[in-house]
């Protein structure tokens, strides 16, 4: 006949060994996880070109420009004003594929995180790592907010008068 006093706290101690057991499996899971994200993203790169095809971005995986092509003819079917919205074009949306290949290469980290309690869950007034995480990866700016470029007729009065010829104050 056992002790009734003695199994409940012997219960309970298996009990928080599994979990600790379990956790600890998530955590090596997690850190390999880890190891081949930061992997994947120290080789990533994206390619965006600009809506006219005169502007390519090559960005690595925080969405830096490493290289930015102008085509050889760029500046004979563009102004200077179109020129430069197709580069902030063509790096916004260079900047938009490079978080969506952060987003994908730590997604099975975000996937196994749910099965551990966050910082915030064990240690009261502690803050969230999982918003934290959240808040490394902000949304590069869209389209919408992107400045107007000149109209077909503003543009052919542009090379018409040869304003590009001329020194700007």
């Amino acid at each position: 006949m056992k002790d009734s006093g003695r199994e409940a706290p012997e219960e309970r101690n298996e009990a928080l060994r599994d979990q600790v057991d379990s956790l600890l499996e998530i955590f090596e899971q997690q850190r390999n996880d880890l190891a081949e994200a930061q992997s994947t993203l120290a080789t990533t790169t994206v390619t965006a070109w600009s809506s006219n095809n005169l502007i390519r971005v090559l960005s690595n995986a925080a969405g830096v420009p490493v290289e930015v092509h102008v085509e050889p003819d760029a500046f004979k079917r563009s102004t200077p004003e179109k020129l430069g919205h197709s580069i902030t074009e063509a790096v916004q949306a260079a900047a938009r594929l490079a978080l969506e290949a952060t987003q994908q290469a730590v997604a099975p980290l975000e996937a196994s995180a749910g099965g551990i309690p966050d910082l915030s869950d064990l240690v009261p007034g502690a803050p969230s790592i999982r918003d934290l995480v959240r808040t490394m990866f902000p949304e590069p700016p869209t389209a919408a907010d992107e400045p107007a470029s000149l109209d077909e007729e503003s543009e052919d009065q542009y090379y018409r008068d040869r304003s590009y010829l001329r020194d700007r104050p």
